[in-house]
């Protein structure tokens, strides 16, 4: 019997059960309402500040101060609190939350690049639902590069295997990151 070598170069990662996974629904659910606060926060600050630079008799727009404090709040919401154990508000309603490709709690760095990712490229909201629909695993392009899961908030790990880098060759480029390959079931 020869002995087969199992390649650990680039750690363990955990895996779920694909019931474990949210939907379509559920994740358009999530972001829809998670842009929906966004944007009647936007809206909110906006009319603060229009108020109070007209009380103050300013001769300035308040767009700048705007966008700052807007950014900052979204950047917060989006990383900060989604990661936490309080979770935006789409995650709470959909039952979701974010880990990890090892199980923990994604770092600020990775949700930031997540984050990026969503706002300036290279994918787009068509193409990462698409491709969450394909992905065995049920992770947009986005989550796939920032080695994030999101799944449903009770969720537990099915168990924990190799990880391996994958590979897809597209528009020329052949971009990698690091996968869990499940253990195979023999019938």
């Amino acid at each position: 019997m020869k002995h087969q070598q199992v390649d650990h170069s680039l750690g363990d990662g955990i895996y779920f059960s694909q019931e474990s996974y949210p939907g379509f629904i559920r994740r358009l659910i999530a972001m829809v309402t998670d842009g929906a606060i966004l944007m009647f926060v936007g809206i909110a600050i906006w009319i603060f500040l229009s108020l109070l630079f007209y009380v103050l008799e300013s001769h300035r727009s308040p767009e700048t101060l705007h966008f700052a404090i807007w950014l900052t709040i979204a950047w917060v919401y989006m990383t900060v609190i989604k990661r936490s154990r309080l979770r935006t508000i789409g995650y709470r309603l959909s039952g979701l939350r974010i880990i990890d490709i090892r199980g923990s709690r994604p770092s600020l760095t990775r949700m930031t690049l997540r984050l990026l990712m969503w706002t300036y490229g290279p994918f787009n909201l068509i193409l990462d639902l698409i491709w969450l629909g394909a992905d065995s695993e049920r992770q947009t392009l986005r989550d796939c590069y920032c080695g994030t899961y999101v799944v449903r908030a009770t969720a537990q790990p099915e168990g924990s295997a190799p990880m391996h880098l994958t590979r897809y060759f597209a528009g020329g480029i052949a971009p990698s990151y690091p996968r869990v390959v499940r253990p195979r079931k023999f019938a």
